[in-house]
């Protein structure tokens, strides 16, 4: 009976119901059955519900935002990150609930639950890159962590799980002689992801959450070759549940879609838009961001200077059609000279989740 009350509640409810008891903070927290019927409410939106954005700022110090609206003087629910010693770029991935901030540089990895407003940081030692992703078998979220060497040159890969041993593990890697970059995704607890090899190859490589497996997947040639010369112009997205990569060259914009995952069978869209067509539209961006959970395309206004109306762009590719959503609050300051910018991300598949970090 209990348990069915609590299914019902509003989830801002549910948060504050945790001081109520022992009993009640133990279900709330971490009883699967209330957090998939929570999770599973959130889904019952519309598909083309507005996003949650989350907003990076390192002025005064370096802290993000998660909300729906943009307001450049906010001071609720702010997430401080420690300032690294020097600048550096921090990559933000989400994952059913909960969002992972990393940088390169910084030996902190920040793990936050927006709907909890709780905050895990696993310390890692030297530069390294991190994915983040969750396992629907395992009920598990776990941070992949690729540490750098750079005296040996050699790098060591290490496994974060929330909720279990709270240390790194590390596991046996795939090629060491491979260096991930930023672009992933997760799609069905499978972490798929660019990573460079010498002299000029590009290998798209997985990881599999459950078994901790890497493997290499196989591409077309023509992707392969997109992969190396489009560094800053593709995304690997979840594309209606199959593994997608976005790729923006000066002659065509097209979107390449893993139709069959166990025989790596691809299948290639060109779409019928002119060169740069985010940029056309008034973004400072040169190529899309993600995909929606409707199959729409998006691209993020990345870095925001207060010069100008905050929006996020999508084309349908079914209607060959575009259109903009203006983002509250981000609207041109004309009387201040801003001499820094605040970095967007969108989630568009944000879902409450009460598990406890």
């Amino acid at each position: 009976m209990l348990m069915e009350i609590l299914k019902k509640l509003p989830t801002k409810s549910l948060v504050r119901f945790r001081s109520v008891s022992k009993q009640w903070s133990t279900i709330i927290r971490s009883d699967r059955d209330l957090i998939e019927s929570i999770v599973t409410r959130s889904l019952r939106h519309p598909p083309l519900k507005l996003p949650v954005f989350i907003f990076h700022h390192c002025v005064p110090e370096t802290f993000f935002t998660v909300s729906p609206v943009f307001s450049p003087t906010t001071t609720d629910h702010v997430v401080t990150i420690p300032r690294p010693s020097r600048p550096c770029t921090f990559h933000y991935q989400y994952s059913r609930g909960l969002i992972c901030c990393s940088s390169f540089e910084s030996h902190l990895v920040t793990i936050y639950n927006p709907t909890t407003r709780q905050i895990q940081a696993p310390t890692r030692s030297g530069l390294s890159s991190c994915f983040f992703g969750y396992d629907p078998i395992t009920n598990h979220y776990k941070v992949l962590s690729t540490i750098f060497n750079c005296d040996e040159r050699k790098q060591t890969y290490h496994v974060f799980t929330l909720g279990c041993q709270q240390s790194w593990r590390k596991v046996k890697g795939i090629d060491e002689d491979s260096y991930p970059n930023d672009y992933n995704v997760c799609i069905d607890g499978t972490i798929y992801y660019n990573a460079y090899r010498k002299p000029r190859e590009t290998i798209l490589l997985s990881f599999d959450l459950r078994s901790e497996r890497f493997d290499r997947v196989l591409v077309p040639e023509a992707l392969s070759k997109a992969l190396l010369a489009l560094i800053n112009n593709q995304r690997l997205v979840n594309h209606l549940g199959k593994l997608g990569c976005i790729c923006c060259n000066d002659g065509d914009t097209s979107i390449w879609i893993m139709d069959d995952a166990k025989k790596q069978e691809w299948s290639r869209t060109i779409l019928c838009l002119p060169k740069y067509p985010v940029k056309l539209l008034g973004a400072d961006v040169d190529t899309f961001s993600g995909a929606t959970p409707a199959g729409e395309i998006y691209a993020t206004q990345c870095n925001y200077f207060f010069d100008k109306s905050l929006y996020v762009y999508y084309y349908d590719m079914n209607q060959n059609s575009f259109r903009r959503v203006h983002i509250e609050g981000g609207v041109r300051d004309k009387t201040k000279k801003h001499r820094y910018c605040v970095e967007v991300f969108a989630i568009h598949d944000h879902v409450e989740n009460t598990m406890s970090l």
